[in-house]
């Protein structure tokens, strides 16, 4: 899966949407992105990537682009 699709996914899921996201959105376009669904997001993308993510990386997540740029760097 590509990685911007991929991060989509990551995102729709953690965020309990039905509708789809874009690479586009982040936190203020999407209205379900909270505190809570920020967590829940985290631990999507640890399981994804099989790892912990650094406290640097959980602060720097605030788009779809972000998190594609976390599932595969040299791809978003």
């Amino acid at each position: 899966m590509h990685p911007e699709a991929r991060a989509c996914a990551i995102v729709a899921e953690a965020l309990g949407l039905q509708s789809p996201v874009d690479i586009g959105d982040d936190m203020g376009t999407l209205g379900a992105w909270d505190s809570l669904a920020h967590m829940r997001l985290i631990l999507g993308i640890e399981a994804a990537l099989g790892r912990t993510l650094s406290a640097d990386e959980i602060a720097s997540i605030t788009s779809v682009r972000d998190v594609a740029q976390l599932v595969d760097p040299r791809g978003a």
